[in-house]
């Protein structure tokens, strides 16, 4: 190849990325990462944009967290998204965090500003979009929400922001009533081994799983627990897990007559919003539809 030629390198399950001597990169961790989809999307959506940039994958142990993060400056990256464990253990070591992820103590987009690092939670504005492009207004709404971590925390606290009545069930009653004492507005902790648990899951509008149970693929054959008979016609059961497509709790949603969302809409409206901080852009010149390509959707 001749010099200065731009070498061209497939990127996931879209087109391709030119990679120049100007290229920069910007990323994800994870730990486990191996499962993201996130390249395929976020590629497909730079490659539209023209941005002279590459979406790459970092699989990021919590003990390398401190170094990680000096890495982003050293490398001059342009941000990373921060996905599960790793959600609340970057906040310490950047320079900034805006208000709402400060609030809720998770972090899943960090930017590089000339080396200053700011913090950022894509995830609760992504969840109430995805909702929004579904025709789904979830104010005043009764909500069941499973789990009580970083993805969680984000979900709780923007449905709490549009007055809906949480109720969290989590296997650590007292990380479930923390989130409950964040989020406000009267979200309830829930005991799932308590004998009102089955009637609080029949009585809600809308269910959301926020924890791992059912991912791929050591959790496949996971569900959180839903009494036989309590879902019904008329819930909205909504699965963050997006690796597989319909997850145990869905198919068990869908046979009950729930209408079911999967977790890979999220994913598109977080990232969406993580790259129009990334870039500088607003939001709706981010192309959802070259993200949805780039999914296979």
């Amino acid at each position: 190849m001749a010099q200065g030629q731009a070498e061209r390198a497939p990127i996931g399950a879209y087109g391709k990325v030119t990679i120049t001597g100007k290229t920069r990169v910007v990323g994800v961790w994870g730990y486990p990462v191996g499962h993201s989809r996130s390249p395929a999307m976020h590629n497909a959506a730079i490659e539209a944009l023209g941005l002279d940039w590459v979406y790459v994958p970092f699989a990021v142990a919590p003990e390398a967290v401190a170094a990680a993060v000096a890495g982003i400056r050293a490398l001059d990256l342009v941000g990373v998204n921060v996905t599960v464990p790793l959600k609340r253990e970057v906040i310490p070591y950047l320079d900034e965090v805006a208000p709402d992820a400060a609030r809720i103590g998770s972090v899943n987009t960090i930017v590089n500003r000339a080396g200053h690092l700011s913090g950022h939670s894509t995830d609760g504005p992504g969840f109430l979009w995805d909702l929004e492009r579904r025709n789904i207004c979830p104010d005043g709404r009764s909500v069941l929400l499973w789990g009580a971590g970083g993805s969680a925390r984000a979900v709780a606290v923007a449905l709490a922001s549009r007055g809906c009545r949480i109720s969290i069930a989590n296997r650590t009653l007292a990380r479930a009533q923390e989130l409950a004492n964040l989020a406000g507005a009267g979200a309830k902790a829930l005991d799932c081994n308590a004998p009102s648990y089955a009637q609080v899951v029949a009585d809600a509008e809308i269910l959301v799983n926020t924890t791992s149970l059912g991912m791929a693929p050591a959790l496949v054959d996971e569900m959180p627990s839903v009494s036989d008979g309590a879902l019904h016609a008329g819930q909205i059961v909504y699965d963050l897990v997006y690796v597989p497509d319909r997850t145990r709790l869905l198919v068990a949603a869908e046979a009950a007559g729930c209408q079911t969302i999967g977790g890979l809409g999220m994913l598109i409206c977080q990232g969406a919003v993580s790259l129009s901080i990334w870039a500088g852009i607003p939001l709706v010149d981010v192309p959802l539809d070259k993200m949805e390509t780039g999914l296979g959707l």
